[in-house]
Formats: structure tokens, C-alpha cells, sequence
């Protein structure tokens, strides 16, 4: 039997521009490549951020490009901020990774509908699966820390090139004690399996019982789905 909800993602929507204030902004990972950025936002902005997997465009400048830029602090609806993590590359994304405390973004209220884990219920779908590369970790931590996945059997495969590249790799023992096996892989370290799609098993995987969670690679993701869809795991 095929489940009905196996493979959750996000989306996104119309906005109106609003703004934000750097808190701070510090490495994310050894390599400095990733940036934590916390920002300071209205209660507006805080309600509006009801599930995790939900993101936000900025933009430095009203001409300039925005950034698609996902949350990684879960909703707190009484809460006023937001984690971010930020991968320094040209245009935005690089320009909000040199901005400073006190410095004020444009950002779009949160978007997309994230990662709707009543689709696929506890009781139904006690196996939980979380994919990530990269970034991509982003949503996939504001997940963990949201409390959304407990009653449930959780694995996550992380893939990295090596810790220095790694973001929230300090957390690991955090999530693990919350429940979470965390399967770290690193393509430039060690032997196989050195990419995500290879570190997965799907020998012993009861496909009417497992769920998933995929953000990163379209390499990696498409990989993903076909091992998780010849398993008997339902794309949604």
C-alpha cells in the first residue's frame, strides 16, 4: 500500500515589502562562507511566521534583486526575530552577508506554506526522513528546533563538503538528544558514501510508513525522490 503524503515541500506567494534590523551577523561555518544572521522584526512580521520550511525575500536597496532566503529559527509568534543563514555569493545574498548590526534590510513577510507535517501524521508515518545539502539546512533546523516532529523516528542525512563547511554542526548533539539520528555526509572526507543520494537505504524501509523532507541540490533532491518513490513512498 502506497502512502498518500510522503514527500513535503514549500512554496511561496504575492508580498508586500516590509523591513527588518541586523541584530547581528556572524560566521555560520568555519570556512566563513556561511553567515547566521539575526534580524529584528515587527510583531507583524513574527505572526506571520507559522511553520517552519516558510522563507523570506530580502533586498538591500529597493532596486535591487531580492534574495529567496529561508528561516532558520522556528515561528514564534510572540517572538521578535528571526535567524537566517546566508550563503555569501555575488549580488544580494553577498551584500547582506557584509551588513552590520543596526543596518536595516528590506524583506517580504514570511512565504509559502513550509513544511505542513499534518499531511503526513505521527501515527501514520512514524519514519520521518530529512534531507539536506548545504544551506539547505536552513529550514530543515527550524524543523527540529520547532518541536513538530515529535512522536517520530528521525533521520537526518546532511550532506556537506567537510566540517569547516558545515553550518549549526555545534548543534548536532543538541538534535540527536531531541530525537534526531543525524547522518553527516562529507564529500571531501573519508571514503563512500560521499553524497547524500548514496548515504540512503531503502533495503529495509517500510515506504507506507515513511515521510520525507527534502531541501538542497536538484541532483540530490531528484536522486532522493526516486529511491524514496521505488520504495513505495508517495510524492505529494
Amino acid at each position: 500500500r502506497r502512502s498518500k503524503h510522503g514527500i513535503v515541500t514549500a512554496g511561496w506567494n504575492d508580498f508586500t515589502w516590509g523591513a527588518g534590523s541586523v541584530v547581528s551577523n556572524t560566521p555560520a561555518s568555519k570556512d566563513g562562507g556561511l553567515h547566521s544572521i539575526v534580524l529584528k522584526v515587527d510583531n507583524e512580521m513574527a505572526k506571520g511566521y507559522a511553520t517552519p520550511g516558510q522563507f523570506c525575500q530580502l533586498r538591500t536597496s529597493e532596486d535591487g534583486k531580492p534574495a529567496f532566503i529561508a528561516i532558520a529559527s522556528p515561528p514564534d509568534a510572540d517572538g521578535t526575530t528571526f535567524e537566517l543563514l546566508v550563503k555569501r555569493q555575488e549580488g544580494t545574498a553577498g551584500e547582506i552577508c557584509d551588513m552590520a548590526g543596526g543596518d536595516t534590510i528590506q524583506m517580504s513577510p514570511p512565504m509559502g506554506p513550509g513544511f505542513d507535517m499534518n499531511k503526513a501524521p505521527a501515527d501514520q508515518f512514524p519514519d520521518t526522513l530529512l534531507f539536506a545539502t548545504g544551506s539547505g539546512i536552513s529550514p530543515i533546523r527550524a524543523l527540529i528546533k520547532s518541536g513538530a516532529l515529535a512522536g517520530r523516528n528521525v533521520t537526518l542525512y546532511y550532506g556537506t563538503a567537510a566540517p569547516s563547511y558545515t553550518a549549526f554542526i555545534d548543534e548536532f548533539k543538541e538534535w540527536e538528544a531531541a530525537g534526531v539520528t543525524v547522518e553527516h555526509v562529507q564529500s571531501q572526507v573519508g571514503g563512500p558514501p560521499t553524497y547524500v543520494q548514496d548515504a540512503i537505504d531503502t533495503k529495509d524501509m517500510d515506504g507506507a510508513k515513511t515521510c520525507a523532507v527534502l531541501v538542497g541540490q536538484k541532483e540530490m533532491t531528484t536522486a532522493v525522490i526516486e529511491a524514496l518513490e521505488g520504495a513505495g513512498v508517495a510524492k505529494e
